[in-house]
């Protein structure tokens, strides 16, 4: 079955390598892309209206014989007007934009089937660039049945050079091609007790209906389909956090009580979210296998003094701790921030990167001091960093790593594994991150650590820009430091945006000529930006341009003002990860929202909160999980058809069913469920992998 369905879709009859690479745009490189490439739309192509009968405004169907034929040229453009008739009357054809083939198609006396919107035109009736094909052959008076007439007929999204008669051509080839090796990969039972069809009956009713399916209600094959990604994801899911639980990690539990000395030497009360969050992080540390959970806090919720705890368990149980953040400045931040809570209380805390000068010196202690807590960046990987006894590995803002990196790290022990603590400071609806984080588990922080001052937003348009400016001015005036945020690095004529280079050079030199001005974009460097973003901590700047690579991360309790430029062209998530970079002192804070565009209602969402869990379900309504996630071209994990918000309900029975299977048979060894086994290891791993970074 895969060697038909991992087919190549060029090899498929009438396609070829021209048609191929057009089909690429939209997903279709092999056959089995093509059986999930569903239609949008279907029309009810069943019905032949009699000429006479028309009526303006409707789609219709019609059958007659070309009783004219009249090419036009208009300058370089060609237009053609044919006309068909029938014994209850005629009706005009356009094409406004007619290339010689299309004229060729049309003889006076041939038979025509066409299709489209009538419309009403000083001449009568017409259909403007209408379906059509010719009929050779008729039955009782009417054209015989084909893919494209006198049937339901599936439509397609399309692209530039594609039809919807060349994809119905290429679907149907597809769908035949493909049927007869299709394995049924749900459970016989299963698809019983769901009541659903099986995966060729699926398939068939979706590209080629016998009736029409109602729009607003999706059809049992459409549901069958959605069920399977779903399953298969969470199988996957499910076997992955099987395979966590049998690995042998070391119990943490911290006989020497340096929890309890962090917590008591504290300068500030944890929020019931943080002890919560640690204690369960400490009761998942005590067991013999290894830990594997998610830390999932808003901007600012106090994340990392969690993650200190668990660092300060793994000390004083004799293991060494290795705490991986995705930037240089990050990684500093957290240092500072260990150094001054952990060192009091006994726990060694070391800093390895690339530009460290006592790197060397660093690696040897790691070899010998078996509670020390390192913090780094890719450093850590680095096949020279031995650990003597590691326990613990955190993994910062994890998305930023790839699954191979925290492989390397995990792998920086001689037997079983270390625990594996992650953060992520980007708000998951909980419906989203149950579907992807379901091997894992899940710990959620939304209160906000006391003393924090709100952030106020508040959105401008161009006009009131040098009011703005005036308001940057006075902040800095006043020692304090501001960002302004653009979406793009340079110039672009199609889009016709500020970008950030142009306005550095612009506003250093013409508006804030007395103030040093920093930039930072990501075509520099990565140890480029680092330096001008600890330049920036510093104080060396007063203003720091920036596109959104500084959305995670940096800490600055001195920057109070947060400009954003075309915010319109941001998605809400990544505007309050934006946002979060000020309010990180004790000085009142604000962002502005600087739009050209018309200010939109979820534009507004950001002046009325800041719970960045809210913006984080209004955005995944608003633009659907694949472009929330960033990964629209290649979709959620599998998800070619599903949308978690719609099928919620259809997500929460293959969770169950996923789980009742593998009660079952929990490696997918059976006989009976050999193909459902071979889809989720092969179909959509690397996809789950990409967009999770591992």
């Amino acid at each position: 079955m895969s060697d038909v369905l991992n087919c190549p879709i060029q090899f498929v009859k009438g396609v070829g390598p021209k048609l191929a690479k057009i089909l690429s745009k939209k997903g279709i490189s092999t056959v089995e892309d093509a059986l999930y490439f569903l239609p949008r739309d279907y029309e009810d192509r069943r019905k032949l209206t009699p000429l006479a009968e028309l009526k303006a405004g409707k789609f219709s169907v019609v059958f007659g014989k070309v009783s004219s034929v009249k090419p036009q040229r208009i300058g370089r453009k060609h237009r053609l007007e044919v006309t068909l008739s029938d014994l209850s009357g005629s009706l005009n054809l356009f094409w406004f934009h007619a290339y010689p083939a299309l004229i060729e198609e049309f003889a006076i006396g041939s038979l025509f089937v066409a299709a489209g919107e009538v419309r009403v035109s000083a001449r009568g009736l017409q259909m403007a660039h209408p379906e059509f094909e010719k009929v050779s052959e008729t039955k009782n008076g009417k054209p015989v049945i084909s893919i494209n007439f006198g049937r339901v007929v599936p439509v397609y999204s399309e692209t530039e050079g594609l039809h919807q008669k060349t994809l119905r051509r290429v679907m149907k080839e597809a769908l035949q091609t493909s049927l007869p090796h299709l394995k049924e990969s749900l459970p016989e039972q299963l698809l019983t007790d769901l009541a659903l069809p099986s995966l060729r009956q699926s398939f068939t009713k979706i590209h080629f209906p016998d009736e029409l399916p109602k729009s607003d209600i999706l059809s049992e094959s459409v549901k069958r389909i959605i069920f399977e990604e779903f399953f298969i994801l969470e199988l996957g899911l499910a076997l992955r956090k099987q395979r966590h639980q049998k690995e042998k990690a070391p119990p943490l539990v911290d006989g020497q009580g340096k929890l309890a000395a962090l917590l008591k030497a504290l300068p500030f009360e944890l929020t019931n979210d943080q002890k919560e969050a640690l204690e369960v992080t400490r009761q998942d540390l005590g067991r013999a296998f290894a830990m594997s959970r998610l830390i999932q806090g808003d901007v600012g919720s106090g994340k990392t003094v969690v993650t200190l705890g668990a660092a300060a368990v793994a000390s004083g149980s004799g293991f060494q701790t290795a705490f991986m953040a995705p930037t240089e400045v990050l990684a500093q931040q957290h240092y500072r921030t260990a150094k001054a809570l952990l060192g009091n209380i006994g726990v060694p805390v070391y800093l390895l990167t690339q530009s460290n000068t006592d790197k060397k010196e660093t690696e040897l202690l790691l070899q010998k001091d078996e509670t020390c807590l390192v913090i780094g960046t890719h450093a850590l990987f680095q096949e020279s960093i031995k650990f003597k006894k590691l326990g613990l590995v955190i993994v910062d803002e994890q998305h930023r790593f790839g699954v191979e990196q925290r492989g390397l790290l995990l792998k920086k022990v001689d037997k079983g594994s270390p625990h594996l603590l992650m953060t992520t400071a980007t708000p998951i609806p909980r419906t989203l991150a149950l579907t992807l984080y379901g091997d894992l588990d899940l710990s959620v922080i939304r209160q906000k650590p006391q003393g924090r001052k709100p952030i106020k937003t508040r959105i401008l348009k161009d006009k009131d820009r040098p009011k703005l400016y005036q308001q940057i001015t006075e902040v800095v005036t006043r020692g304090n430091q501001a960002y302004i945020i653009y979406p793009l690095v340079d110039e672009s004529e199609k889009l016709e945006l500020r970008s950030a280079t142009e306005m550095h050079r612009r506003l250093s030199k013409e508006v804030f000529s007395e103030f040093r001005v920093g930039l930072v974009h990501g075509r520099m460097k990565s140890d480029e930006k680092e330096k001008v973003l600890s330049e920036f901590k510093e104080k060396k700047f007063d203003i720091l341009i920036s596109t959104t690579v500084i959305e995670v991360g940096i800490d600055v309790p001195n920057a109070t003002l947060m400009v954003i430029e075309h915010p319109e062209r941001l998605g809400l998530s990544q505007l309050h990860q934006l946002r979060g970079r000020v309010g990180r002192g004790s000085t009142a804070s604000e962002c502005v929202l600087l739009a050209d565009a018309f200010v939109t209602e979820r534009l507004r969402i950001m002046t009325k909160t800041e719970d960045g869990f809210v913006i984080a379900e209004e955005d995944l309504r608003i633009r659907g999980p694949g472009e929330f996630l960033g990964t629209r071209q290649s979709g959620l994990p599998g998800f070619r058809v599903g949308n978690i918000l719609r099928d919620a309900d259809l997500l929460q029975r293959a969770k169950e069913e996923a789980e009742k299977l593998l009660s079952q048979d929990p490696e997918l060894i059976q006989t009976s469920n050999a193909t459902i086994r071979n889809l989720v290891e092969n179909r959509w791993k690397q996809k789950i992998e990409r967009l999770r970074g591992g």
